[in-house]
């Protein structure tokens, strides 16, 4: 990527001002002078400054003055102070530089190979930091095509589907000719247009967690792994599911993110134990590799291990739909939410001996 880059340079005297220009000619950079920290404070308000050169004893405003003013304002704090200063290196000089917001302080007479060198730094970070900026904005715009783009379909989807699901309902409940097997055939279609309901859903639940913001907070997993329990249980009350969950499962995140790792966790859990003599699921914590993994564990159906990362990949099911449904995209929610907190999933199974789940977050901040 090219782009323009413009260095600030600031002398009261011109000559002084001349003889950097020359130095400077060979950076490729185009050089703006002002021969006050006043001019030099105009020359910021319409100018993204890759540096600023300041020379530090100046009438009226001196370089001290000129870098606290452009460090107090955001437009320009971003920029990199270099001063040039004939006085001594005296260390009260050199502290009151950098605490004046200075990367460099320089005393004449300076090596100009030496000041070249720093300067083309500055450049490169200036050029760098441009690159990530445009990078940002390109995926900005992307993210807001594809939330643009998630709403067309659900919408254009959708209302199809709510069409289909209505005709379907009224033959099978309306009267009609229908006999036994064609009702069947329509019951059928029906399970089916609800079952692309809930994927579409599923499809666009999974878009919004990579794009919504993070509200990071002390969470206490335990709670709401019972919660979450609480509603199965609710769901399915003729079913005895033992159910062991530790205490102090305290964790750094998102809690409303965290939430849908546990419930798709735990639901996997429940739904997998259906067919299990004595169904147990277990929700705790470990130490691996010196960090806390948390995990869900269960006793159910299991898969083979050569099948692992199959799991999280988005539509991939090791077992049939019919006799386990769902929408085949939980594990990858998760995955994706734990890569948002930094951590990782990875699983372990055997065959009707049951999974376990682990997950580890890694997210910064006090909560």
């Amino acid at each position: 990527m090219s782009i323009k880059q413009e260095i600030l340079i600031v002398d009261d005297r011109v000559e002084n001002l001349m003889a950097l220009e020359r130095t400077l000619a060979g950076t490729g950079a185009s050089l703006v002078q002002a021969t006050s920290g006043e001019r030099a404070l105009a020359a910021t308000l319409d100018r993204d400054f890759a540096l600023a050169i300041l020379d530090v004893q100046m009438p009226g405003m001196d370089g001290y003055e000129l870098a606290e003013l452009l460090r107090g304002d955001p437009k320009t704090r971003g920029i990199p102070i270099v001063f040039l200063t004939a006085s001594s290196r005296e260390e009260q000089q050199i502290f009151k530089g950098y605490e004046s917001g200075a990367v460099d302080y320089i005393v004449k007479p300076f090596y100009p190979d030496v000041l070249v060198s720093k300067v083309r730094v500055f450049l490169e970070l200036h050029a760098q930091r441009a690159a990530l900026r445009e990078q940002h904005q390109q995926l900005v715009a992307v993210n807001q095509e594809l939330e643009a783009f998630t709403s067309a379909v659900s919408h254009d989807l959708r209302a199809p589907l709510h069409a289909i699901a209505g005709l379907t309902e009224l033959l099978i409940e309306g009267p009609g000719t229908l006999d036994p097997d064609q009702r069947e055939l329509i019951r059928q279609m029906s399970n089916e247009t609800s079952r692309m309901e809930r994927l579409i859903a599923a499809l666009l639940a999974l878009s919004r967690v990579s794009r919504a913001e993070m509200v990071l907070d002390r969470v206490d997993l335990g709670d709401q792994a019972r919660e979450i329990i609480a509603r199965l249980r609710t769901a399915e009350p003729d079913r005895h599911v033992e159910v062991v969950i530790a205490e102090g499962l305290s964790a750094h995140g998102d809690p409303r993110l965290l939430l849908q790792v546990l419930e798709n966790l735990l639901s996997n859990a429940w739904k997998f134990t259906c067919r299990t003599p004595r169904p147990r699921i277990e929700v705790g914590s470990l130490t691996r590799e010196g960090r806390v993994a948390f995990f869900v564990r269960d006793n159910g159906i299991g898969f083979e291990m050569k099948h692992a990362q199959e799991v999280f990949a988005p539509f991939k099911r090791l077992l049939g739909a019919r006799e386990y449904p769902g929408t085949g995209v939980g594990l990858t929610t998760v995955q994706r939410i734990v890569a948002r907190h930094g951590g990782r999933v990875w699983c372990e199974s055997e065959v009707e001996r049951g999974t376990t789940f682990f997950f580890t977050l890694d997210v910064r901040g006090d909560g």
